[in-house]
């Protein structure tokens, strides 16, 4: 994951990456704008800090033409002061597209089709709230440790005085498989303390779900796609020769 990509939440600082081939970069087709009442007001005043549009609009890769659309808020009207090169300083307007919904919605990494169908689908939620709310997306990604957990046969019940018994809840079933996968189940509790604060109305940070993704990542690489143990053991077989 490209973590720089993701950080600002603006097509400002470079363009996304397609979520079908993810080779190709989504490049815009079209746009239409339009002033919101409260931008009328603002623009009245000389507001330096931007004007608020709407806008939508249609993304196409460049490699694969896949198609998205795109809708969100459109900052325009930004005084920004710029330096020079003779170490003067000018002020140049600006406008920043700060996009809140992607259809299909934009991944932050690849999920191969390795990965069962449920759990894609279930990050796939995740990354659809990215853009548009933090809380949202953190309480998105809790589930998925749910449904890992399942995929990978961790036991949900456990012995206790000479009988089985269903663990209570999640933070006790990934304690309870860490005895078999402690490194794995160190990640997926990292996961989990991050879904919770979304699922519990604590304010979410943007590091924070990105910091989620890039564990998650990291998860699923582990468990389904193997990249690390894959090239270990390339590696391991090119000494033996």
């Amino acid at each position: 994951m490209n973590r720089k990509i993701w950080e600002h939440k603006t097509f400002r600082n470079g363009i996304f990456p397609c979520p079908k081939c993810f080779s190709g970069s989504l490049i815009g087709q079209n746009k239409i704008s339009q002033i919101t009442e409260g931008g009328k007001e603002l623009s009245r005043y000389g507001y330096p800090y931007g004007i608020d549009n709407l806008f939508c609009g249609i993304l196409k890769c460049n490699k694969c033409d896949a198609i998205l659309s795109v809708n969100g808020l459109l900052l325009t009207n930004i005084l920004e002061e710029i330096e020079l090169p003779n170490g003067e300083y000018d002020i140049k307007e600006v406008s920043i597209n700060k996009p809140k919904f992607f259809y299909p919605n934009l991944r932050m990494f690849d999920l191969p089709t390795l990965i069962p169908k449920q759990i894609i689908e279930q990050v796939d939620l995740a990354f659809a709230h990215y853009f548009y709310d933090n809380n949202t997306c953190a309480n998105k990604i809790r589930p998925s440790i749910e449904l890992i957990l399942d995929d990978i046969k961790a036991p949900k019940k456990r012995l206790k005085n000479g009988k089985l018994k269903l663990i209570p809840n999640l933070h006790q079933r990934i304690a309870h498989y860490s005895k078999t996968k402690r490194k794995l189940c160190e990640l997926l509790l990292a996961l989990k303390i991050i879904g919770n604060k979304g699922s519990h109305n604590h304010k979410s940070e943007t590091k924070d779900i990105l910091d989620a993704f890039e564990i998650l990542e990291l998860v699923l690489d582990k468990i389904y796609i193997k990249t690390t143990e894959r090239i270990e053991s390339l590696a391991k077989d090119k000494l033996r020769r």
